[in-house]
């Protein structure tokens, strides 16, 4: 089954997007409403439906227009990808468990230290226990030795003699860790020279590119109309497009150089009317499909949408381009 132009049109803008271009495959804004972004992606699933729209392509596009439509009408990943331009279903689950992290228990099952970490106890702690078992030995307080034994709810700890409390030297250690972290982090903050520095090449490429726009000349060497200004006709060399130069435009030119700007404006006005025929033929398209509505057709609109003026792509036809 052969598709249409405007089948194979909308197939081709729905892919010339990168797939995490939401808002570009719906055709909305970032400040279009909650049903303005319906409406567009109602329309787009229609038209683009693997049984309605018979391009090879048009599944894939299908895909497409129902991602962005996952993520727009979504709020929370509507915000997230506002917020960081990225398909929130691609960003990992951050952290871990600190089961996980340590690996299975020696006694069978989860790791038993894994509640350690979560209590906030360091690493040093934990190796603590490590040597107690494999043969590290007892950590001794300053008053005598420490032991431990196992009852029902897991170790109990004891210490003889009035010696130091073994938990209260463990919190001791993980505040001197977290000190050094912070003291480490301070030292490696950069400074507001080292940012002055890092910015700097960017600074400067931007001011050449605002001089470099600055010294441009934005004037138009022809123009399409018979002005004032431009009075000198010329036409193009393939599709003989009349168009209009300044009085001794051409004196300076070479033959090369004005078939070069010839071919430019033809090529240039070819473009500027394709554009404003796609603009035409989606027109079009919204007025056929709101003419036909969910229970019944309203035919008179119907008519008119099929009617409707069409200059850009009439001129296209007569050009032998459409």
């Amino acid at each position: 089954m052969s598709h249409s132009k405007d089948q194979e049109q909308i197939v081709t803008r729905i892919l010339s997007h990168k797939p995490h271009q939401f808002y570009e495959i719906l055709s909305v804004t970032k400040t279009s409403s909650d049903g303005e972004i319906k409406k567009s992606y109602r329309k787009l699933a229609i038209k683009l439906h693997p049984d309605k729209n018979p391009h090879p392509r048009a599944a894939e596009a299908f895909k497409h227009v129902n991602k962005a439509w996952e993520v727009l009408s979504d709020p929370s990943k509507r915000r997230i990808f506002d917020q960081t331009g990225s398909d929130p279903d691609l960003r990992g689950a951050a952290g871990f468990s600190s089961s996980s992290a340590y690996g299975g228990s020696p006694f069978g099952g989860a790791s038993g230290f894994s509640g350690f970490s979560q209590q906030g106890f360091g690493n040093e702690f934990q190796d603590d226990i490590f040597n107690m078992f494999f043969g590290g030995g007892m950590p001794q307080g300053r008053g005598g030795p420490q032991t431990f034994s196992f009852g029902n709810n897991g170790f109990t700890f004891s210490t003889f003699g009035g010696g130091q409390d073994f938990f209260a030297n463990a919190r001791t250690q993980q505040r001197r860790q977290q000190r050094r972290r912070h003291e480490e982090q301070q030292r490696r903050q950069p400074t507001g020279w080292d940012t002055i520095l890092q910015i700097l090449p960017l600074g400067i490429i931007i001011i050449a590119m605002l001089f470099s726009t600055l010294l441009q000349d934005d004037t138009p060497d022809y123009s399409f109309k018979k002005t004032s200004r431009f009075n000198v006709e010329r036409a193009t060399p393939k599709h003989n497009i009349p168009f209009y130069v300044k009085p001794g435009f051409t004196d300076n030119l070479n033959d090369r150089k004005l078939q070069n700007f010839d071919n430019k404006v033809e090529a240039l006005y070819v473009r500027d009317t394709q554009n404003n025929c796609a603009r035409e033929q989606i027109k079009r398209n919204d007025m056929m499909e709101d003419a036909q509505g969910w229970f019944f057709t309203d035919m008179r609109r119907l008519e008119r949408a099929q009617n409707m003026p069409m200059p850009s792509c009439q001129r296209l036809k007569d050009l032998g381009l459409l």
